[in-house]
């Protein structure tokens, strides 16, 4: 009888064990399930971040090929066009509205009928630039420039051709600026800057000169000769 007690407390106490042991197999294989599920769910809520933030770059890229574009009537308001190289681009009409312009080369670039409102042209290069018709008021333009009905007027300037006609250029300057053909009648020169401009086959008539600097580096108040050379 003691001996069958003995062997049947041994098989209960190893059963125990083994129940023990299964019991814990079982959570550490319900941990890991939930280790895995958890996983899954992390896996799954971080993948729409992923997909944003390539149609964010997406985005981004065609904002810059549309910006780089810069065409005859291209939409490029709010473009980043900081130091780019528009040396001889044609934008005419194009919307411009908004556009960092600091440090752009504009040289021998057409502005003509753009939209500059609130446009940034700080530091811009505008040595030849043609005009006329421009739209709105630029937040900045360069040292020395500003827009008088619809031209961009300042030094080294394209001008030719153009009716300005009764404008106040008084203390302008327009230095190494191209005004070849253009019609000056009655225009208030006083004071302006005009070193180095080309007025050759201009209309003079009724042109206001007062302490002019004319084009061969001369201040007077009497009509300039035409060109540096005299």
């Amino acid at each position: 009888m003691v001996g069958s007690l003995k062997g049947g407390a041994s098989v209960r106490k190893y059963g125990s064990v083994v129940v023990v042991l299964m019991a814990i197999g079982a959570f550490a294989l319900g941990s890991c399930s939930s280790g895995d599920g958890d996983s899954a769910a992390s896996s799954t809520t971080d993948k729409p971040t992923t997909t944003v933030s390539r149609e964010a770059a997406a985005s981004a890229t065609d904002v810059a090929a549309v910006c780089d574009q810069a065409n005859p009537g291209q939409d490029l308001h709010g473009c980043d066009l900081t130091n780019a190289d528009l040396t001889y681009r044609d934008l005419t009409g194009a919307n411009l509205t908004g556009a960092n312009l600091t440090g752009a080369h504009l040289e021998n670039a057409t502005l003509t009928d753009a939209d500059l409102t609130d446009a940034t042209l700080t530091g811009a290069t505008l040595t030849g630039l043609r005009s006329g018709g421009i739209i709105g008021t630029p937040t900045v333009l360069p040292s020395g420039y500003q827009i008088t009905s619809g031209y961009l007027i300042g030094a080294g300037v394209n001008l030719t051709g153009t009716n300005l006609t009764d404008f106040n250029l008084t203390g302008v300057n327009l230095s190494g600026a191209d005004l070849h053909n253009a019609n000056l009648t009655t225009l208030n020169f006083t004071d302006a800057i005009l070193t180095g401009a080309d007025l050759g086959g201009t209309t003079l008539s009724g042109v206001i000169w007062s302490n002019t600097t004319c084009p061969n580096g001369v201040v007077q108040s009497t009509e300039c000769p035409r060109t540096a050379r005299g």
